[in-house]
């Protein structure tokens, strides 16, 4: 749970003081699994060889690009509730829902698996949070329901690049 600000400087909430405490708590568990992930597909950036590397090279980067994006969007709305997100490493370390990214290089199926089941990890939190914030904050589902689209488009396109298209 994000720790509350302990200042006066925030003294005209969006919401409740409760409600404010429900969707920050809702929405740290997002924050901590698009940072993994960030950093996770940078692992595999890094250590990804093989047939169709430069693709799924590139690929990662832009999940990076899009986990590092809405990592910040997370972190400030949590901020905007009054509350302070925790991004630090024993943190992510300790919390992540993400399986650990183990050294060394990987293959490209070996990756676009890793990838896919890290994704569709995050899809999970995503929704879940979502779940739990819509009705008492919309605008904070809606933040969310912009993460899912764009996490669920990477999902889709890292499962499409695993399997080799079905027959006609």
């Amino acid at each position: 749970m994000p720790t509350p600000m302990t200042t006066p400087q925030w003294p005209r909430l969006p919401m409740s003081t409760d409600d404010c405490a429900q969707v920050a708590g809702a929405l740290q568990p997002v924050l901590v699994a698009l940072i993994d992930l960030s950093l996770q597909a940078k692992q595999a950036h890094w250590n990804v060889f093989g047939t169709q590397f430069l693709s799924v090279h590139e690929k990662l980067d832009d999940v990076v690009e899009t986990a590092r994006k809405f990592g910040d969007v997370v972190a400030e709305r949590i901020v905007q509730l009054g509350h302070s997100p925790d991004g630090r490493a024993k943190t992510i370390a300790s919390t992540s829902p993400l399986n650990d990214y183990s050294d060394g290089f990987h293959g490209v199926p070996d990756t676009l698996t890793r990838t896919a089941d890290r994704l569709k990890t995050v899809a999970d939190t995503v929704r879940a949070a979502h779940k739990a914030v819509d009705e008492t904050d919309p605008p904070t589902g809606d933040y969310l329901n912009a993460v899912s689209q764009e996490i669920e488009e990477h999902l889709w396109m890292f499962q499409a690049m695993e399997k080799p298209a079905p027959a006609p």
